[in-house]
């Protein structure tokens, strides 16, 4: 399978029009999607697919399979989440201010997805839901300078 197969409509079914933020929460990112555990945790910066860029997911996508984690196929329908549609149906690029809660914004392509009936969609966003809670929380690198 080839990112191309997946194409804008599934991006589209999971944000539409996402670069007006109506189905993702914004706020101006400055963690990167990597947040520091509060309590004393020493700077450690874990994975948190509720409050991450763009540019976050789609650089963590290809850490996991630099790394043979992940393979190219099991990624496509993440960096399909990577893309950002203006109304005009343009392609923004990666975004690296906007904060989205991509584990929301899968569920939510669920629902419309089953609404749709569209279950091959509804697979896809499964598995990249299911993928997304395994790696949630790990750790992804800690801040010495903290």
């Amino acid at each position: 399978m080839s990112i191309s197969s997946i194409g804008s409509c599934a991006a589209q079914s999971i944000f539409p029009w996402s670069s007006s933020a109506k189905s993702a929460s914004a706020a101006t990112a400055s963690s990167g999607g990597a947040t520091a555990s509060s309590s004393g945790s020493g700077g450690v910066q874990t994975t948190d697919f509720t409050r991450m860029t763009r540019k976050d997911l789609f650089d963590w996508i290809n850490s996991k399979i630099a790394s043979g984690e992940m393979s190219f196929d099991e990624s496509s329908t993440l960096v399909s989440m990577t893309l950002s549609f203006r109304e005009d149906g343009t392609s923004s690029g990666l975004d690296d201010t906007q904060q989205v809660d991509f584990m929301q914004a899968v569920r939510d392509g669920m629902a419309r997805a089953q609404k749709t009936s569209d279950a091959e969609l509804f697979d896809r966003l499964q598995a990249a839901l299911h993928t997304m809670q395994r790696h949630q929380g790990e750790v992804r690198g800690i801040d010495i300078t903290a």
